[in-house]
């Protein structure tokens, strides 16, 4: 398995301003009640060793960080009900575009990406199959049901606007982060997105709520047992294509085939070249948002991913 850029990357957000944003919670906090974790589309802190507050990144801080918090909340106060697995549940709230945050009571155990490396076949097999109990819940049709009913979520998702944008992101990244690839990398992502666009079937499928960042730095477990702890990390939860949620290609056939035999929703004949596509191109949004943003360790993070998908899946 790979490094998740995530856990290696530095806070962009300094000790002093962490403490100015959530001091109004704790009147008495000192820095050493503070201990970061991880920056990935947050800041991630702990604090007192008993609550998570994240504070989103610098790109973020801002009225769209402030959006992006909103409908994280909502998602997560929704989706409680219909899960048996714990997740998040927000208590503190700060909609400052300067720095907003939320906080919650930490969840115990540690990221599965963590420990991975230890576990058996047979606790491979036993974890797919409580993440498989977990995306059956969540791209349930009552959930979807219930949170465009409620207006948690826009139901303006079709996957005729899903084709479309595709298509328009591959004309701007062949615009842009084309040049820094080499002639095999252009030619492979090129093959991908075409192979993608001549099926028909890839743009007629059964969308749901899905979690849309899930890997396994998003699943807690206890370190000991290997027993699933909690779900974290809701921030691109929204309607979609669920084969988003199943990219688990790094962990191995045995996890992934598990994960996907032992889930109830509908999987359709092209759902795993859908996967396919969306791992492909998850390597992409790391590249581009490190080239916008002078991120040069971002940007090597996404060609070490890119370079994996083209070896899991070379061109025929």
């Amino acid at each position: 398995m790979m490094t998740f850029f995530e856990e290696t990357r530095a806070a962009d957000i300094p000790l002093t301003e962490v403490i100015d944003a959530i001091y109004g919670f704790f009147p008495d906090l000192e820095k050493t009640d503070i201990k970061f974790f991880y920056h990935g589309t947050y800041n991630v802190f702990e604090v007192k060793n008993q609550f998570i507050f994240r504070i989103p990144d610098k790109a973020f801080r801002n009225h769209k960080g402030v959006k992006l918090i909103k409908n994280e909340l909502k998602i997560l106060h929704h989706i409680q009900k219909y899960v048996s697995v714990a997740i998040p549940d927000p208590i503190y709230l700060s909609i400052d575009p300067d720095c907003p945050l939320m906080g919650y009571e930490k969840i115990e155990g540690i990221p599965l990406s963590k420990c991975y490396y230890r576990t058996s076949n047979n606790e491979k097999i036993k974890i797919a199959k409580e993440v498989s109990k977990f995306l059956s819940d969540l791209h349930s049709d009552e959930l979807l049901k219930d949170a465009i009913s409620k207006q948690i979520v826009e139901p303006t998702f079709s996957c005729e606007i899903y084709q479309k944008n595709w298509e328009k992101y591959l004309e701007k990244i062949k615009l842009t982060i084309f040049k820094s690839m080499n002639s095999n990398q252009k030619k492979w992502i090129t093959n991908l997105f075409n192979s993608f666009f001549n099926e028909k079937e890839n743009f007629n499928f059964k969308y749901t709520i899905v979690h849309g960042d899930f890997d396994t730095s998003n699943i807690l477990v206890n370190e000991k047992t290997f027993e699933i702890t909690g779900i974290v990390d809701f921030e691109e939860s929204r309607i979609y294509d669920p084969a988003v949620d199943f990219l688990f290609y790094e962990e191995g056939d045995i996890f992934l085939r598990e994960l996907l035999s032992n889930y109830k929703g509908l999987l359709e004949t092209n759902f795993e070249q859908r996967m396919k596509f969306l791992y492909g191109r998850s390597s992409l949004g790391y590249i581009e948002f490190g080239a916008e943003n002078d991120l040069p360790n971002m940007i090597e993070a996404g060609f070490q991913k890119l370079n994996f998908a083209m070896s899991r899946f070379p061109l025929s």
